[in-house]
């Protein structure tokens, strides 16, 4: 007595039972890791806020000609503006955004500019204010 062809015919219904779960579950895992991507972009995006506040506030008791280099490597999309005083850093996820913001002791005007990749950002101090320079590098 062989029942291979019954056996075969089990097991090809069992693996298409598995895949139909690994179907209905990959929408939740597609945004359990959207979540958990946008929550990692935020964090980066906190560290160089406190980075560059850190080096604006170290910049202002610094002699003329003084310079810094930060990187800013996000892994989502960043957005950086600038409002008056204040240099304002928006993570942008799939359903939320989050803003940062990194306050100037002069007016800061820089262009508005969506970041995506590894971006440098220089800082100098000439004639007593503080400048802030980028570009994608």
């Amino acid at each position: 007595m062989r029942c291979t062809g019954q056996l075969s015919l089990e097991y090809l219904l069992l693996l298409l039972a598995v895949l139909g779960v690994f179907a209905a579950l990959l929408p939740l895992l597609n945004q359990t890791f959207n979540a958990s991507l946008f929550g990692l972009d935020s964090v980066n995006a906190k560290s160089f806020q406190g980075n560059l506040q850190h080096s604006v506030n170290e910049m202002d008791f610094q002699a003329d000609g003084s310079k810094t280099i930060l990187e800013a490597r996000p892994l989502g999309q960043w957005s950086v503006s600038s409002f008056d005083k204040t240099l304002l850093i928006k993570v942008q996820g799939p359903e939320a955004e989050k803003t940062f913001e990194v306050f100037f002791p002069n007016k800061l005007v820089i262009e508005s500019k969506t970041l995506s990749d590894n971006t440098s950002f220089f800082l100098s101090k000439d004639s007593g204010k503080i400048i802030l320079e980028y570009n994608n590098s």
